[in-house]
C-alpha cells in the first residue's frame, strides 16, 4: 500500500518564497485555481503565506469524500466566516455541528417544494412590476445594468417571501443597508486580515456598522411586531417562528430568527441575481439558444403569464439556468477544515485551523474529464439523459452533501419563471465592445455591472 504524502509533499505551485500564492489568491483567484489544477492534477496545495495552506480538490470523487462521505471529519472553518459574523451571525451558512443540525431541522419544512410553490406568484408578480418599469422608460436605446436589475428584482422577491414586505426600492433603507453590508462583508472576507481593525473609526468601518445597525433595527422590529400580533403574513418568517424542536419543544429565539433572516436575504437574492445576470449575457451571445428558449415559452404559455404549474413544460429554461450556473456558479468556492486527521487523495491532511480544504465549483465544472469542451455553452448538457451519465458531485452550484443549500428549490422555481416572463416581452442584447469580467467576491458577480440593451419585442415589427 502506498504511503500517504505529507502536506508539504503535496503537488502545487511554489509561488513566492515567503508569501506563496497569496497575492494571486487576492487578485486572480479563478485563474490561480484553474491553472494549478490544470498543471498539478485534481488535488493541489497552495501556500498562503508562511503558515496557511489551501488544499484544493477538483474531481467529483475527492469532492464526494469531503462533502458527502465524511461530513463528521470536515467542518466549517471558523477563520473563513469570522469576517461575516456581524452580518450573518450564526445562521445556516456559518454555523456548524449540533447547532447547525438543529437549525436545519427546524427550517427544512419551510422549504419543502409544496410550500415554496405557494410563493411563486410573488416571483411572477415582482417580475411583471419590473417589466412595467422597463416599458415606461422613455428610450430603449440607453443600456440598463442588468446585474443591478436582477439584484433589485430578487431582493424584492425574497423580501416579500420572508416578510410580506417589498424592500427592493432604491430609496428603501433596507435595500441600501443590505447592499452596504454585503459590500463591507465582501471586503472583510477578501482582505485576508490585511485591513483596519474593527475598532478604528474609518469611513469603511463606520459605513459597515451603520448598515448592520439599520438591518438589525428593521428586522428586530418586524419580529417584535409579528410576535405581538400587530402584523400577519403567510411568509417564511411565520413558518420559522412556528418551527418547533420535536425533542425539546423549543422555538427559535429572536437572535436566531435575525441570523437566519440575514442569511436568507444573502443566499436568497445575491446568488440567484448573479446567476440570472450571467444567463442574459450568455443568451445575448448565443441566438440559437435564445430562439429555442423563446419557442419553448411561446409553446408552453401561449401568451399568458407563467405559473408554477408551467415549470414541467419549461424544462429547457431550467437547463439554461443550470448550464449558466455551471459556467458561472454564484457560490464559486466552498471551504472546510479537518476536525481530525484524514487521508485525502493520497495526502495526509492534519487537523489544523491553518489547513483549509477548498472546492471551487468554478473549477470542478471545468474538469474536462467530466465536462467535454468545458468552456462551451450548451444547455443540453442538462438533458435528463446526459445528466444521468455524470457523477453526482461533478455539478455543485448549491454545494453538496448534508449542507446542500436549503433554498435550491426556491432558486430553481424562481429562475425559469423570471426568464419566461422576460422572454415574453423583451429581448436583451449585449452592448457592443463590453466584455464582462467575473468578480469572485462572496458570489461570482459581473465586475462593474452588466450593461445591456433592453428591447421591447413589439418594437421589432
Amino acid at each position: 500500500m502506498t504511503e500517504a504524502l505529507t502536506l508539504a509533499e503535496a503537488p502545487g505551485p511554489r509561488g513566492h518564497w515567503f508569501w506563496g500564492s497569496i497575492q494571486e489568491r487576492r487578485h486572480q483567484p479563478l485563474q490561480l485555481f484553474l491553472r494549478a489544477h490544470q498543471e498539478y492534477g485534481d488535488l493541489v496545495r497552495l501556500r498562503m503565506g508562511p503558515t496557511i495552506s489551501l488544499v484544493s480538490v477538483a474531481s467529483p470523487e475527492l469532492v464526494k469524500h469531503v462533502l458527502v462521505d465524511h461530513p463528521d471529519v470536515y467542518g466549517k472553518p471558523p477563520r473563513l466566516f469570522a469576517p461575516a459574523a456581524p452580518l450573518l451571525g450564526n445562521g445556516l451558512i456559518s454555523s456548524d455541528g449540533d447547532f447547525w443540525k438543529r437549525q436545519r431541522r427546524l427550517m427544512q419544512p419551510a422549504f419543502h417544494r409544496e410550500r415554496l410553490a405557494g410563493l411563486t406568484h410573488l416571483m411572477v408578480d415582482s417580475t411583471q412590476r419590473m417589466l412595467a418599469r422597463w416599458r415606461a422608460r422613455p428610450s430603449s436605446s440607453e443600456p440598463l445594468d442588468i446585474a443591478a436589475e436582477m439584484m433589485r428584482l430578487t431582493l424584492g422577491i425574497v423580501g416579500r417571501a420572508l416578510f410580506s414586505t417589498d424592500v427592493s426600492g432604491t430609496a428603501d433603507r433596507v435595500g441600501q443597508a443590505l447592499g452596504a453590508a454585503l459590500e463591507g462583508t465582501n471586503h472583510r472576507m477578501l482582505s485576508l486580515g490585511l485591513r483596519a481593525p474593527d475598532f478604528l473609526p474609518t469611513a469603511r468601518n463606520r459605513a459597515y456598522r451603520d448598515a448592520i445597525s439599520i438591518l438589525d433595527t428593521v428586522v428586530y422590529d418586524i419580529i417584535a411586531r409579528r410576535r405581538a400580533g400587530e402584523t400577519h403574513g403567510d411568509d417564511l418568517l411565520s413558518m420559522l417562528m412556528a418551527a418547533q424542536d420535536a425533542d425539546t419543544g423549543e422555538r427559535m429565539t429572536d437572535q436566531q430568527l435575525r441570523d437566519e433572516t440575514m442569511t436568507l436575504f444573502l443566499a436568497g437574492h445575491e446568488t440567484t441575481a448573479n446567476g440570472l445576470a450571467w444567463m442574459w449575457h450568455l443568451l445575448s451571445h448565443h441566438p440559437e439558444v435564445e430562439a429555442r428558449a423563446r419557442a419553448e415559452v411561446e409553446s408552453a404559455l401561449q401568451g399568458r403569464p407563467p405559473t408554477v404549474e408551467d415549470l414541467p413544460r419549461l424544462r429547457y429554461l431550467t437547463q439554461l439556468f443550470e448550464e449558466t450556473m455551471r459556467l458561472y456558479p454564484p457560490a464559486w468556492i466552498v471551504g472546510r477544515m479537518a476536525k481530525k486527521e484524514d487521508v485525502l487523495g493520497g495526502v495526509r491532511i492534519p487537523a489544523s485551523p491553518r489547513v483549509i480544504i477548498v472546492t471551487s465549483p468554478y473549477v470542478v465544472h471545468r474538469n474536462p474529464r467530466v465536462w467535454p469542451d468545458p468552456e462551451r455553452f450548451d444547455p443540453d448538457r442538462f438533458s435528463p439523459e446526459r445528466s444521468a451519465e455524470r457523477p453526482r458531485l461533478a455539478y455543485l452550484p448549491f454545494g453538496g452533501g448534508q449542507r446542500l443549500c436549503i433554498g435550491n428549490n426556491f432558486a430553481l422555481m424562481e429562475a425559469p419563471l423570471i426568464t419566461a416572463a422576460v422572454l415574453q416581452h423583451f429581448r436583451l442584447r449585449a452592448v457592443a465592445g463590453h466584455v464582462p469580467e467575473p468578480e469572485p467576491s462572496i458570489t461570482l458577480r459581473p465586475k462593474n455591472g452588466l450593461p445591456m440593451l433592453v428591447e421591447p419585442l413589439q418594437a421589432r415589427a
